[in-house]
């Protein structure tokens, strides 16, 4: 894998605080998503809080890879200023 890209330069090899803010964005996104998930089911649903806690591991088991993703997919998006006139090149 190349160190940068050819047109934009931009480093494929971020910091190693890129890692750590990715993980922040990781742990807000699916504690919104499982407690969310959880108090839907619970409350509005009438299911018990060990059925849903049942469901909600296994929700997240199934989004982990998603989830990493997105987090450091919108990481990038936030932390680095896109440069139109880099792309163009």
């Amino acid at each position: 894998m190349n160190e940068s890209c050819e047109h934009c330069g931009q480093k494929f090899e971020p910091e190693p605080g890129f890692y750590y803010g990715a993980m922040f964005i990781s742990y807000i996104l699916s504690g919104w998503i499982f407690v969310g998930t959880a108090l839907l089911l619970v409350f509005a649903s009438g299911w018990s809080i060990e059925a849903a806690m049942g469901i909600v591991i296994v929700i997240a088991v199934v989004t982990f890879f998603k989830l990493l993703r997105l987090s450091r997919s919108l990481w990038i998006h936030l932390i680095v200023k896109y440069d139109p006139d880099k792309s163009k090149t």
